[in-house]
């Protein structure tokens, strides 16, 4: 007796399964359609994400390291009223965040160094690790970000062996900055050799704004820091060589000093409570 409603019910049932599949398909195609023809939005296009899909998995990973950890770095001093403006890379080591950028750019004490993932999202110094003027790199500790995602840096400075291949000529490499003040806008270029002082010069462009941006290499590690164009002697007199880029490489960097620095435990601030 119970035959006849159950078959109904298996057919109901099966009525009511291809009524949703086509409402689902249905839905897709329209999802897809819309999608296919609707302009992207400005977030969109400026989104850190929206690179190009053409890039292999290995420019894509380094691509995505340089866009995501790239900050504004703003230096001033008590005697000065504006600042300079610099690019610099976000790192993290020991739970704790970095920038890493060029010295020529660091103008006064902490107090005056801040850093920009934009407009609403600035941050401020905590204290120098190391700012080396004659080799042009600093490390300076920061506040931590929220728009931006930090590298590790036990994962992303090459080891001692890995430095030939990094240096190796027509090595591809990627960076984003600041130029003019514009961005974050990323470059490619390559390794063009490395010179008597042992700074390393690729092919690629730069210009004031550039100075302290990360350079990653394919294998997305960060081998450098942009510091300066080449400027050569021409029949027209000294020239800037815009396409020829000086980089300050990470093994030109006193790493025992700055891991010794940057590892000391926070000092202690007397609050001025003497009870017991």
């Amino acid at each position: 007796m119970w035959a006849r409603p159950i078959n109904i019910l298996k057919t109901i049932l099966k009525i009511s399964l291809v009524v949703l599949v086509s409402f689902a398909i249905s839905l897709g195609l329209h999802v897809s359609v819309n999608e296919s023809i609707r302009m992207p939005t400005t977030i969109e296009m400026k989104s850190l994400d929206n690179i190009s899909k053409d890039l292999d998995f290995k420019e894509k990973q380094a691509t995505m390291l340089s866009r995501h950890s790239v900050l504004k770095v703003l230096s001033s001093r008590e005697d000065v009223a504006g600042f300079t403006k610099m690019s610099g890379t976000y790192v993290e080591y020991d739970d704790k965040f970095y920038v890493i950028t060029a010295a020529h750019g660091i103008m006064g004490e902490c107090e005056f160094v801040f850093v920009a993932a934009g407009n609403d999202s600035v941050y401020s110094c905590i204290k120098y690790i190391i700012v080396d003027q004659e080799t042009d790199y600093a490390i300076i500790q920061i506040e931590e970000v929220s728009k931006r995602t930090p590298v590790k840096l036990e994962l992303v400075v090459p080891a001692p062996r890995q430095w030939l291949q990094e240096t190796s000529v027509l090595n591809e490499v990627f960076y984003t900055g600041y130029p003019n003040g514009l961005g974050p806008l990323t470059f490619r270029g390559s390794v063009a050799g490395v010179s008597d002082e042992n700074y390393i010069y690729l092919h690629s462009y730069a210009w004031p704004g550039s100075s302290g941006a990360g350079v990653f290499s394919n294998d997305g590690q960060l081998i450098g820091i942009v510091v300066a164009l080449n400027v050569g002697l021409t029949g027209a007199g000294y020239d800037i060589l815009e396409d020829l880029v000086i980089i300050t490489p990470l093994f030109l960097v006193d790493w025992e000093s700055a891991y010794e620095i940057m590892e000391e435990a926070p000092t202690a601030v007397d609050t001025g409570d003497t009870a017991e």
